[in-house]
């Protein structure tokens, strides 16, 4: 428990500063693209939150703590999918890749044995992190700035580790920790790009 404790509260702690940053950068140009930004890593932070909660609880509230916690996670890469849709307009990803991400979401919960909420949560969550990775990435290769290679970087990663989540529904216990050390490694990834907002600079997730 040590061990995923440490690793939730990193998690939590980073959030919590990609939000602050974000915080920062839209009170010093009122972006409401940072807003949302700002929102959706609350959530994420706050998820984390709740998630560690979940560690000091009997079984069954453990899991409906863990699975509102993953669920305000989502809604938060929802905010950073919906700041993605609305700067790009999907000029970087064709409709009809946004309308084959889908697919996961519609057989994932007949894939993983279960059926539970928390499948159908983490579905999602993938779901949105692949889309807005393809979207930065595609932007990076636009205008080539490393800062944004290293926000889809993160983005990408976070979404392999919901992937590696579910394996672990299926292999109880043996793929939980490389999910949450490769989630808590995405969020690092984001850290120094948007810790410009916090030294006076600025940077756009997606261009």
């Amino acid at each position: 428990m040590e061990i995923e404790l440490a690793i939730n509260i990193a998690g939590l702690a980073i959030s919590a500063f990609i939000g602050r940053f974000s915080y920062t950068g839209y009170t010093a140009i009122g972006s409401p693209n940072l807003l949302r930004l700002t929102l959706a890593f609350i959530s994420i932070a706050a998820g984390f939150a709740l998630i560690i909660g979940s560690l000091f609880l009997e079984p069954d509230s453990a899991r409906l703590l863990n699975t509102g916690g993953l669920a305000a996670q989502a809604v938060g890469y929802f905010f950073i999918a919906m700041s993605h849709g609305l700067k790009s307009s999907f000029d970087f990803a064709p409709k009809q890749g946004a309308a084959l991400l889908m697919i996961p979401l519609a057989t994932a919960p007949f894939v993983i044995p279960g059926n539970s909420i928390e499948h159908l949560v983490r579905s999602i969550s993938f779901i949105l992190l692949v889309y807005v990775s393809i979207e930065t990435i595609a932007s990076y290769m636009q205008n080539m700035r490393s800062s944004t290679l290293m926000i889809g970087s993160g983005l990408g990663t976070l979404a392999v580790a919901e992937l590696i989540a579910w394996y672990d529904f299926i292999f109880p216990e043996s793929f939980y920790y490389p999910a949450i050390l490769a989630k808590v490694a995405g969020f690092g990834l984001m850290v120094i790009p948007f810790s410009k907002f916090g030294l006076g600079g600025g940077i756009k997730v997606a261009e």
